[in-house]
């Protein structure tokens, strides 16, 4: 059985794709993997913030907690997405430098997960061939399948 890798994002569009990535979980008898990366200037930010308040508050915070940050924003937006979905998931989390196709590719792989779902970014066909786009590189390279939907 393989399973599905939901990339997830801060931004609109993410509740529903969790939510369709659920559906086909459940008719195909898989998990899904959320998958939630912090980029390194997310990862400084939290850590930055997380030692503020533990300034104001007196005590200190780990860097390693900034990463907990990031678990627990895919866990809330699974609970309240997925509530009334009967479905097995799981929270994975890391710190990369940027969102890469081949990033989200190695995760797949070792999470031995065929589908995967993520968000696109509108952006024009001149765009896409100019700055390329990480959703068209993960469709292109993937071996399994991909759906997108559009953020």
């Amino acid at each position: 059985m393989d399973d599905a890798l939901v990339v997830l994002e801060d931004r609109d569009g993410c509740a529903d794709l969790l939510r369709e990535a659920a559906m086909y979980a459940k008719g195909t008898d898989s998990k899904l993997v959320l998958y939630s990366p912090l980029t390194t200037d997310q990862y400084e930010e939290t850590a930055e913030t997380l030692n503020e308040i533990g300034r104001v508050e007196n005590r200190q915070y780990s860097d390693d907690q900034a990463l907990g940050v990031a678990f627990q924003f895919a866990r809330e937006l699974a609970n309240n997405a997925l509530a009334d979905i009967d479905v097995e998931w799981s929270v994975v989390s890391d710190i990369v430098e940027e969102r890469s196709a081949e990033h989200i590719i190695d995760v797949a792989e070792e999470y031995h997960c065929n589908h995967v779902f993520t968000l696109g970014s509108p952006r024009s066909p001149t765009g896409k061939a100019v700055f390329g786009d990480a959703t068209q590189q993960l469709i292109l390279n993937f071996w399994g399948y991909v759906t997108t939907k559009m953020g």
